[in-house]
C-alpha cells in the first residue's frame, strides 16, 4: 500500500523503518555510518515523504513503507481547560479537537500539536485568560490567525501566520487580561527540538 507523502509518520512507524534498517545492516546491505545516517534522519522526519527515500533502495517492499498502520482513535469535538494557578500541558500523539475552550487564572497552559492527530482543516480556540500564558505550538505548515483577541495589559505574539497553501488553520477569539499568547512553530537548535 502507497502512503499519501504529506502524511505525517507515528512513533511505531519510525520504531518500524528504524527495525528495517537494522535489519539491512545485518545482512550488510548498508554500513555502520549509512545505518547511523539514515536513523538520524528518520528520527527527524515527519511525514511518509521523507522516510520513504530511505528504504527505496532495499528489497522486500517495492520502495513504500512496510510498516503496521495504527488506527486513529476518536477524539472529542471539543476540549475544556479551566486551569487556576497551575500548569497544564498537552503534547506528544494527542488528538486535537476541532474547538478548544481556555478559561485560565494564573495559570500557564502549552498546547504542542507538532505530533497530533489533527482531523479537521481548522481548530478554533476560544479563550479567557486572567494572569495567564497560552503557547500553542504548530505543527508544520500550518499557521495562526490572531484577529478576534480582546487584550488588556497581555501580549499576543503570532509567529506562525500564513505563507500560502491549504495547511491547517488555528483560530483564537476571546480575551486575554495581564496574559501572554504565543503562536509558534517548533524551535530547533542542534539536536535539541521544543
Amino acid at each position: 500500500m502507497t502512503h499519501d507523502p504529506n502524511m505525517r509518520v507515528s512513533n511505531a512507524e519510525r520504531e518500524a523503518i528504524l527495525a528495517r534498517l537494522h535489519a539491512a545492516t545485518e545482512e550488510g546491505r548498508l554500513d555502520l555510518d549509512e545505518f547511523a545516517e539514515r536513523s538520524r534522519q528518520a528520527y527527524e522526519a515527519r511525514t511518509y515523504g521523507e522516510v520513504e527515500r530511505l528504504l527505496a533502495d532495499l528489497p522486500d517492499t517495492g520502495g513504500t513503507l512496510a510498516v503496521p498502520k495504527r488506527p486513529v482513535p476518536e477524539g472529542p469535538t471539543e476540549l475544556r481547560l479551566k486551569p487556576t494557578g497551575s500548569s497544564v500541558k498537552r503534547d506528544g500523539d494527542w488528538v486535537v479537537p476541532p474547538k478548544i475552550h481556555i478559561n485560565a487564572t494564573g495559570s500557564s497552559v502549552k498546547l504542542d500539536c507538532r505530533h497530533a492527530v489533527i482531523r479537521t482543516d481548522t481548530v478554533d480556540l476560544d479563550v479567557k485568560l486572567l494572569g495567564s500564558s497560552l503557547t500553542v505550538v504548530l505543527p508544520a505548515g500550518a499557521y495562526a490567525v490572531d484577529d478576534n483577541t480582546e487584550v488588556f495589559g497581555s501580549s499576543v505574539t503570532n509567529r506562525a501566520t500564513y505563507k500560502g497553501g491549504t495547511a491547517i488553520r488555528f483560530s483564537v477569539t476571546g480575551k486575554a487580561t495581564g496574559s501572554s499568547v504565543t503562536f509558534r512553530h517548533e524551535r530547533r537548535f542542534l539536536w535539541w527540538h521544543w
